[in-house]
């Protein structure tokens, strides 16, 4: 984390722990929270210089992003973000695709930590979860999915513009999509018939991965629009198109 996510995750923590995600949920008024994000400066950091903001750009707010997800915020903090930048209530496409997709890194983060915290204490036949190979193995697929989001969401927000490339968010887009489709039920395995429960965190997490999963475009509608430029490319192998178009090699 920089210095500013580093701030907005002690604000985050402090303002909107679980308890106070389910209040709003349940219908408590989110007033409160938006006032602080508003008096935190927070919510104009893509904002230019001389509208007040602090000129962030996409790959400085990257990490402000993933804790929207990390927190489970009730709230649209990070397109609250994006839309004051451009002075717009509605984000296009591909960066609301980004954004979503940082998002959604948080929460897969987030997932990962409380299912190995889960099968590390709970027991079975006398020893931790976490000891069988099964459990491992499932552990160790999530932790991949969840790298792989990370470094696809970190593609898709490179650069200092505000507005990415096209390609740079579908590829953000459709890695995230993909790896909530793997991460959430995987967790929910480890955690058995308790994960599905309110009582505990999971689900904040989870809900949010399935709702997020199909906004601003599923993996499925990314991967045609990935496709299509690679056959354009007519290069003869994907990698030489990955380095020509999305890593600019």
């Amino acid at each position: 984390m920089n210095e500013f996510s580093q701030s907005l995750d002690r604000l985050l923590a402090e303002q909107c722990p679980p308890a106070r995600v389910r209040e709003i949920e349940r219908g408590a008024s989110p007033d409160g929270l938006w006032r602080q994000l508003e008096q935190s400066g927070f919510l104009d950091a893509l904002a230019p210089a001389e509208r007040g903001g602090a000129g962030l750009g996409l790959a400085e707010a990257f990490e402000l992003f993933t804790l929207e997800g990390r927190h489970a915020l009730p709230i649209a903090m990070a397109r609250e973000m994006a839309a004051r930048a451009l002075g717009a209530t509605e984000l296009p496409r591909a960066l609301g695709a980004v954004v979503t997709a940082a998002q959604m890194v948080g929460a897969l983060e987030r997932v990962l930590e409380l299912s190995v915290a889960f099968a590390n204490q709970r027991e079975q036949f006398g020893r931790p979860i976490g000891k069988f190979q099964a459990v491992q193995h499932q552990l160790a697929v999530m932790a991949e999915q969840v790298a792989a989001a990370r470094m696809a969401a970190q593609i898709g927000c490179q650069g200092e513009a505000l507005l990415p490339d096209t390609l740079h968010a579908a590829v953000a887009k459709s890695r995230a999509s993909a790896a909530a489709a793997i991460v959430a039920p995987m967790a929910h395995a480890i955690h058995g018939a308790i994960g599905v429960t309110a009582e505990l965190d999971l689900q904040l997490y989870t809900r949010r991965l399935h709702r997020w999963r199909g906004e601003y475009g599923s993996e499925h509608a990314w991967n045609l629009i990935l496709g299509q430029a690679v056959l354009a490319a007519d290069q003869p192998l994907a990698l030489d198109f990955m380095r020509a178009s999305l890593l600019a090699e």
